[in-house]
């Protein structure tokens, strides 16, 4: 009995040890909408049974689901948010939107008829932020990138990822897409046309007998172009065996191309979904495509030499987080509302799904509110916090949530999340203000349209679609929210500069709702 005791205080004080500096990885897809994915726990059981991820579902099975995680409206704001930990109202994360903030038409409000112009804003995260990246550095990790990362290079190269922390970067600077999904030949040479700096073209040769048996897929692609979701999993593991090998912590983040368009799935994953009857059967086989990425990122994790043997596994010792970076484009959300680019539930309610063997209790679900922001100081807390930013310097906005990772079933509220968007994007946005918040038993969202200066108030745990304006019959939880919405704007601080539409009749700008 003795040495049995002694044997497990061993064992607890290593499993001990190792929990406090855990590998981080983050897979974030792009454009997957929240549920779009086969995992009935994620997505409160309304995903459409068209969508197959069995691998997500054994993710969720071991893990922790949380059905209210929210990102930005779209892609760089959202990498923006999560590289910086702070909302875009901050001076160095001053990025709101792809491009700019007066992307007027398309079935929106048109330039002559719009009452405001949005204001200058950047598309990087600035150099002068310290980012996600560079924290944990301090901390002790190795750090690397793969795939899109959109908020870096666009007008140097300070703000570039191997500049912001990252040891390793393939793939990633300004670009927001592949311009391509499958290599082809040029000059005897197999290249993925203009993605990722051709960082992935060395993965790009056809597949062969080998890579085809190793993986188990279909003997029909050896011979057959390389898709690029694939070339992009072969980063990973080759990444991954190099980050182990370092012998410190990690932080990888596992940024896909896909489901951004073009959305063109490799021939077997689309032949699959064409004979089970599926009407959008590349899509299908995108997704497929990500769920298949998963897999071979968790079987790196039980085997990082990949030599068979899995003494040397890491996976006890890896938190992996499973998100998207919006809301879904490529099919519709319902019962969400909306879509990518919109600040309704379709567009910024994300799928979020946690893995951290010993640590996350398995097959739990969280309605707890996360943000993107609240990466930065979840995993600051789980490196030990044995050095973080200057709040001065660089406050962090978000809430960490790794004691929810602990204890998924804790009560404890988080603070209201927030969105000011002050221009236009094309029919999806114009100038608005969101908070959703708890009160009572209940979450609501409040929202502020400064071009009918109109208040709408949902109650998203009654009203998950938003059908139902309650304005006029909850007015009072619509101004405590208002109250909070004010108090947010004109926060003081060195850093916060949020920027609100601009008047085209007086050229200043509009400021903060009125409260109600």
């Amino acid at each position: 009995m003795k040495i049995s005791a002694l044997l497990l205080m061993l064992i607890l004080g290593v499993v001990g040890q190792a929990a406090e500096k855990p590998n981080l990885i983050i897979y974030m897809v792009d454009d997957l909408g929240w549920n779009h994915i086969g995992v009935g726990p994620a997505t409160m059981g309304t995903h459409p049974q068209k969508y197959v991820t069995p691998n997500l579902a054994k993710l969720a099975k071991a893990g922790l689901s949380f059905t209210h995680a929210y990102a930005q409206p779209n892609c760089a704001p959202t990498r923006a948010a999560m590289l910086s930990g702070q909302y875009p109202a901050r001076i160095h994360n001053d990025v709101y939107v792809v491009g700019n903030l007066n992307r007027n038409g398309r079935g929106g409000i048109s330039k002559q008829k719009a009452k405001f112009i949005g204001p200058k804003q950047s598309e990087d995260v600035a150099a002068e932020a310290i980012t996600m990246a560079e924290a944990l550095r301090e901390n002790g990790y190795a750090t690397a990138h793969i795939g899109k990362y959109h908020v870096g290079g666009h007008v140097d190269e300070t703000t570039m990822p191997e500049n912001a922390g990252f040891d390793i970067n393939i793939g990633g600077f300004s670009q927001g897409h592949q311009p391509s999904c499958f290599a082809t030949k040029k000059e005897d040479a197999w290249k993925f046309r203009g993605v990722g700096l051709g960082h992935f073209d060395r993965f790009g040769a056809p597949y062969s007998d080998a890579y085809v048996q190793r993986r188990g897929l279909n003997s029909a692609l050896v011979g057959t172009p390389k898709h690029i979701s694939d070339a992009v999993g072969d980063a990973m593991e080759e990444t991954v065996g190099k980050l182990h090998a370092t012998g410190k912590p990690f932080y990888l983040q596992f940024h896909t191309y896909a489901v951004h368009g073009p959305v063109k799935a490799r021939p077997d994953l689309k032949k699959a979904f064409q004979k089970q009857g599926g009407n959008q059967a590349d899509y299908l086989g995108f997704i497929a495509g990500v769920d298949e990425n998963l897999k071979r990122l968790l079987e790196m994790l039980d085997d990082p030499n990949q030599d068979g043997d899995a003494s040397d596994s890491i996976a006890d010792n890896t938190l992996v987080v499973f998100t998207s970076d919006n809301g879904g484009t490529h099919a519709d959300n319902l019962p969400l509302k909306g879509k990518k680019g919109m600040l309704t539930e379709g567009g910024i309610r994300v799928p979020l799904i946690a893995r951290w063997p010993g640590v996350i209790p398995p097959g739990t679900v969280s309605h707890r509110k996360i943000h993107c922001i609240d990466y930065y100081p979840t995993f600051l807390q789980l490196a030990g916090n044995q050095w973080r930013p200057d709040a001065g310097q660089h406050p962090l906005d978000g809430d960490s949530f790794a004691h929810v990772l602990r204890n998924p079933e804790t009560k404890e509220k988080r603070d209201p999340i927030f969105y000011l968007f002050p221009g236009y994007m094309d029919s999806r946005a114009e100038p608005t203000v969101v908070a959703i918040d708890d009160g009572g038993n209940k979450r609501y969202k409040v929202y502020y349209f400064y071009e009918s200066n109109a208040w709408e108030l949902y109650c998203l745990t009654d009203d998950p679609s938003e059908a139902t304006n309650l304005i006029d019959d909850e007015l009072s939880i619509a101004a405590a929210m208002s109250k909070k919405i004010h108090d947010w704007l004109t926060q003081e601080h060195p850093t916060w500069n949020p920027k609100f539409p601009i008047r085209k009749t007086s050229g200043e700008s509009a400021g903060p709702p009125p409260q109600l």
